[in-house]
């Protein structure tokens, strides 16, 4: 496996490559970006993975500075996983960027109470596709809404990527993999699984009504949940969904317990 932390290295490399199945991660590695990686080995070519904590898609600074930091970890893991090659810039990859502004369904869902984070998303996103020149991208669909912004980006910029969407891997109990699960006490931990319970209860409902979607999220109150949002939504806008029984549609929720955010969704069809 290849480490590559310049600009110029990495295209030197790409110049004599015909295809790139590309992973862009803020590192913290887990069995989610594998089974991106795994995912990503049945294209057959070369696999890279990039390692970057974006500063430019964090409203919080503490969050931004209590990011998990992993690096020898996420080497050890990927390496064992058949990486090809590991792209670790530094923050110099930031200067003379393109900013890159976000459309309206940005501003829903996790857009709504983190203004600018997608530009943020979307900044270094395309940043990077400008240096590693993918051929495939592989986003999981935990990220629904970045997922769907990439896709949307890509489209509109009539980029030659082609994104590749990546089922949510799943803990025993249902709770999604994320790197901030790590930061779950034992007893927060026993109760992020309800994230996963209440989408699926709404699922599971035969005529979803308003009160049904507002008795899950006193539920999950209750429990010491602040919730973001528990939201029944077009999956092509975004938009409240005008009639909750229509289909196809994405469930989605943000809530967070001690100061966590966890987010999490699942599509009915």
């Amino acid at each position: 496996m290849k480490i590559i932390t310049g600009y110029q290295e990495f295209k030197d490399m790409r110049a004599e490559l015909s295809e790139v199945s590309f992973i862009p991660t803020m590192g913290n590695l887990h069995a989610g970006h594998m089974s991106l990686l795994e995912r990503a080995k049945t294209y057959n070519n070369h696999i890279s993975v990039s390692i970057f904590i974006n500063p430019l898609q964090f409203n919080d600074k503490d969050d931004y500075i209590n990011y998990p930091k992993t690096l020898d970890s996420d080497l050890e893991l990927l390496n064992e996983h058949g990486c090809d090659s590991v792209f670790i810039p530094d923050a110099t990859i930031l200067e003379g960027i393109n900013k890159v502004k976000a459309p309206i369904k940005s501003s829903f869902l996790c857009g709504a109470n983190r203004p600018g984070h997608f530009d943020g998303v979307l900044t270094i996103v395309n940043r990077l596709f400008e240096i590693v020149k993918p051929t495939y991208s592989f986003f999981g669909n935990k990220d629904y809404q970045q997922l769907l912004l990439i896709s949307d980006y890509v489209k509109e910029k009539n980029l030659p990527i082609t994104i590749i969407s990546v089922d949510t891997v799943r803990e025993n109990d249902g709770l999604a993999l994320s790197s901030r699960n790590i930061r779950l006490s034992q007893d927060d931990r026993s109760k992020a699984s309800s994230l996963y319970r209440a989408l699926c209860a709404i699922k599971n409902e035969k005529y979803i009504s308003s009160n049904f979607i507002q008795s899950q999220k006193k539920i999950l109150e209750q429990q010491g949940f602040t919730v973001d949002y528990l939201s029944p939504c077009n999956p092509n806008t975004l938009e409240i969904a005008s009639d909750f029984n229509e289909r196809p549609m994405v469930i989605a929720i943000a809530a967070s317990i001690s100061g966590i955010r966890l987010i999490d969704n699942i599509i009915i069809t």
